[in-house]
């Protein structure tokens, strides 16, 4: 449901999630996937942030279709310089058609 980079420290004799991120260039998972994130840490107990510490926003390129990481607001390809979706699309591209 997601994935991402966690920084965990201890508090008051107990582990907690100081830092959270969506950043992973495996999976790519859409800032949205915060709330199946959190679920996971409260089912495990774990005290963590409100949301992402770090959000990554990702995009795949409609002409090359390599992965980017949108810096700075700017969506542009740096592998071709086309110009990048305003909406998450990762996992459209390789996903199969509906029956």
């Amino acid at each position: 449901m997601s994935a991402g980079e966690m920084t965990f420290v201890r508090r008051a004799g107990e582990w907690v999630v100081a830092e959270v991120s969506n950043q992973s260039t495996g999976y790519c998972p859409d800032v949205a996937t915060w709330p199946a994130m959190a679920d996971a840490l409260d089912q495990l107990g774990l005290r963590h942030p409100d949301g992402l510490t770090q959000e990554a926003v990702f995009r795949r390129c409609p002409r090359c279709q390599e992965r980017n990481i949108v810096r700075e607001a700017q969506f542009v390809c740096v592998f071709c310089d086309a110009d990048l979706p305003a909406e998450w699309n990762l996992h459209q591209a390789a996903d199969p058609e509906p029956p």
